[in-house]
């Protein structure tokens, strides 16, 4: 296109041909008209906006370059909170809240999919996993959920306290992460792309914890940051178990693992959902790895923990109890009470709305605005059988993922799913403590969807790997 240009402009420099002039002309005035409605455009709106629109035809001519290049971009950026809208609904929390670019852009790039996928433009090996039923079946339940507790609302609870548009947002939420699993696992064309892509998805993690170390000073970083050490970190582990890679490559993914470990658990041994989730993930690749590996590790680790008590007393026990962190126990026994008295439970989130009334009121469990456990929230707002159906995407999806890394020979894309696995057993094992999958409205969920959507972009890319294996 630009060398068309270029040759209609130049050709002939030495004559002011009537042609030349033409297209001159037409080019000057397309030029001032996209002025003026961008001079206009400044004038009437935010600069968010403005900010917003150049954010958008820049990813506009990536996606048009290459639209793996665009899902490259996204799996560098997305976890980086920044360029917030302004206030779109409050919802009961006290105060405006807007998304984020990050969410935005995914919301852009899968338009662009489903575009391509009408179109017939995507690769046509797609394969189904052990995820796509369970997720397609969640997403089902999820919006059947919102509508039941819309028509059948407690009488005891304020019709004040519904907020539609709550209702709305966390189903959206649900939707952009599977679009990001169904985006990755189906898009990538070539080994190259998928190699990007891998080395991608591993950075947000490593460059979180060497900023942490480091002490912050670059002031972009994630919540719950260390969630996003999982994948790398297991994957390093991955390479420093397995004796087909060179001696210098295995000692220094180790290095990073033991590093890893240092600043997540010793010196944020106060968060306990960070290190918990580190520390099943590594079990989990040594496991699959080798079980004398798995073995010697576990006695190790029981004998630092006793060695080690007095400091795991004080900075774990002790600050958990003193800083309520307990208190997840009563909200999962207040999550059984609304499961159990709510077949469908009280609808995506209604938690606050409800709990309003039930806590004080009735059951005397906590007065938090969220129960503060991807399982616990299930429980309390889609009942049992949105918990089973949520679990099962877990399950069926690690389940498949293992049995496809049996299957694939040694290599980057077997080190990948067996670092997916590790990712996946330890993001589901502290998911009990925090919305780390699936992110809640009303506990920060918006801004910590930066941090969960990495978990369906990895599964996703898995597929990717199995399907261009």
């Amino acid at each position: 296109m630009l060398t068309k240009f270029r040759d209609r402009i130049f050709l002939d420099r030495a004559s002011w041909t009537p042609e030349r002039q033409e297209y001159l002309i037409k080019q000057v005035f397309v030029i001032l008209l996209a002025g003026i409605i961008v001079g206009i455009f400044i004038t009437r709106v935010n600069i968010y906006w403005v900010l917003a629109l150049m954010g958008v035809l820049t990813l506009s001519l990536v996606v048009i370059w290459q639209f793996e290049a665009a899902m490259v971009l996204y799996l560098l950026v997305a976890f980086i909170s920044w360029g917030r809208t302004p206030n779109l609904v409050a919802g009961g929390s006290g105060f405006g809240k807007g998304v984020y670019i990050s969410q935005i852009m995914l919301g852009f790039l899968l338009a662009i999919w489903v575009g391509k996928y009408m179109l017939s433009a995507l690769p046509a090996n797609r394969i189904r996993s052990g995820f796509h039923i369970p997720i397609v079946l969640y997403l089902i339940y999820c919006v059947f959920n919102v509508v039941n507790a819309f028509i059948f609302w407690d009488v005891h609870v304020s019709k004040a306290n519904q907020y539609i548009q709550v209702n709305a947002i966390e189903v959206g939420l649900r939707l952009l992460s599977a679009g990001a699993f169904v985006m990755m696992a189906t898009s990538i064309t070539s080994k190259k792309w998928l190699k990007l892509a891998s080395a991608a998805v591993l950075i947000p993690g490593l460059y979180n914890l060497a900023n942490e170390a480091t002490g912050n000073h670059i002031h972009l970083f994630v919540p719950w940051w260390s969630i996003l050490t999982l994948m790398p970190v297991a994957y390093m582990w991955g390479v420093a178990l397995q004796p087909k890679y060179s001696v210098l490559k295995r000692v220094i993914a180790l290095a990073v693992v033991l590093f890893a470990i240092v600043v997540v658990f010793v010196r944020g041994v106060s968060w306990v959902s960070g290190w918990l989730g580190l520390f099943v993930a590594l079990a989990t690749v040594a496991f699959i790895v080798s079980k004398r590996v798995f073995a010697f590790c576990a006695v190790a680790a029981v004998i630092a923990g006793m060695i080690a008590w007095p400091f795991i007393n004080s900075n774990i026990v002790q600050a958990s109890r003193t800083e309520g962190d307990f208190e997840r126990f009563t909200l999962l026994s207040g999550a059984l009470k609304y499961a159990t008295h709510f077949p469908f439970g009280v609808g995506l989130g209604n938690y606050r709305s409800y709990n309003t009334f039930y806590y004080e009121k009735k059951w005397g469990t906590a007065t938090f605005t969220s129960a503060h456990g991807t399982y616990s929230q299930h429980l309390a707002e889609t009942g049992i059988p949105g918990l089973l159906l949520f679990s099962s995407i877990l399950v069926l999806g690690c389940r498949w993922l293992l049995k496809e890394y049996k299957k694939l020979p040694p290599g980057g894309s077997k080190t990948f799913l067996l670092a997916a696995i590790g990712q996946l057993v330890g993001i589901a094992c502290v998911a009990w403590i925090g919305d780390y999958i699936i992110p809640t409205y009303h506990n920060g969920g918006i801004i910590t969807f930066s941090t969960t959507v990495y978990s369906w972009l990895i599964w996703g890319l898995a597929v990717a790997h199995v399907r261009l294996r």
